[in-house]
């Protein structure tokens, strides 16, 4: 619809409301605890790419963050005190995989 109101190709990812709350209410124990020294994350991965293709472009996450995907979305927090060595952070923005994700916050996330 955009491309063909706005002639603007971007992509985009849509979900309902049915689909937030489960996703929501399958997070892991550590995510979205309001704990203000961690910074928790949900990566919507926009199809077809999938999450090992996001997996195995950002690799592994190191010792100041943690992910865990559900249904092709990504869990994902970091220590706010060191972001910029977590693995995830830089990559996210600077690998040709941006384009195919789009990333909230876990404050935004639960006020659906």
């Amino acid at each position: 619809m955009i491309k063909n109101k706005f002639d603007f190709d971007i992509p985009t990812y849509v979900i309902t409301s049915q689909e937030l709350e489960e996703l929501i209410n399958h997070s892991p124990e550590w995510w979205g605890k309001d704990n203000k020294e961690v910074y928790d994350n949900i990566i919507f991965i926009i199809p077809p790419t999938t999450y090992n293709e996001v997996f195995n472009t950002i690799g592994s996450p190191n010792e100041y963050e943690k992910v865990q995907e559900y249904k092709n979305n990504i869990f994902w927090s970091f220590d706010l005190k060191n972001y910029r060595k977590s693995n995830w952070w830089s990559k996210t923005a600077s690998t040709e995989i941006s384009s195919s994700i789009t990333i909230r916050t876990a404050n935004t996330m639960k006020k659906y």
